[in-house]
């Protein structure tokens, strides 16, 4: 199974978190509350998948591993896209930034480019927690295996300040991810967040090792 970064992940009953320190207390009643954690940027380690786990308040979150034998279910934020889930949430007319993603899907499917909401609404869509407030941003991944020409990051970019929120956009390249405004502004070096930490690199797509700065 393909499991990459941001993907929310189901637990099967009675499976653990493994962490470098014990728990907080709070980590047991919220995977009761919703057996959901989210892959993190980080190096998978033999079979153990990096993940996050989010509490009832922002300070509140988890970095731990999970076997992969103990996730039933993986929901992209792709499938939250094709699937709409959106239109399924009691909160739609009540939260805005849930009635923008229609918006921002609009944008997407004009380029022909996959995307999906993360952080705190991709959670509450895919759980039916309630973690988002009525003063959230939206959070988006961009998928883009090949290089995207400058020209359609800066439309796309431009089209997003529309949306009725604010849109926090990444670009996930095959090597990390970069900020769509930064890459739409033409910036270079860029920063590029890896599952090995940010580093500064002039083409996301096309690594050179001569141009690669760790940081």
């Amino acid at each position: 199974m393909e499991i990459v970064t941001h993907d929310l992940l189901r637990l099967k009953d009675g499976c653990d978190i493994i962490g470098r320190f014990s728990k907080p207390k709070w980590v047991d009643e919220a995977l009761k509350r919703a057996p959901f954690v989210v892959v993190r940027r980080a190096p998978f380690l033999n079979n153990k998948v990096p993940v996050g786990i989010r509490g009832k308040l922002r300070n509140e979150r988890f970095g731990g591993l999970l076997l992969q034998g103990n996730i039933s279910n993986i929901i992209s934020p792709q499938k939250i896209v094709s699937n709409k889930l959106w239109l399924n949430t009691p909160r739609f007319s009540q939260i805005q930034v849930f009635s923008a993603l229609d918006f921002v899907n609009s944008i997407f499917k004009s380029h022909g480019l996959s995307w999906g909401p993360t952080g705190s609404v991709g959670f509450e869509l895919v759980s039916g927690i309630p973690t988002v407030k009525s003063t959230s941003d939206l959070d988006i991944a961009i998928y883009v295996q090949e290089l995207l020409p400058s020209i359609i990051a800066k439309q796309i970019y431009v089209k997003l300040k529309k949306a009725p929120v604010p849109v926090d956009a990444q670009l996930e390249t095959p090597h990390g991810a970069v900020s769509l405004e930064e890459y739409a502004r033409g910036d270079t070096p860029i920063l590029l967040r890896t599952i090995n930490g940010p580093m500064l690199v002039k083409n996301p797509w096309a690594l050179d090792k001569h141009l690669e700065v760790t940081l």
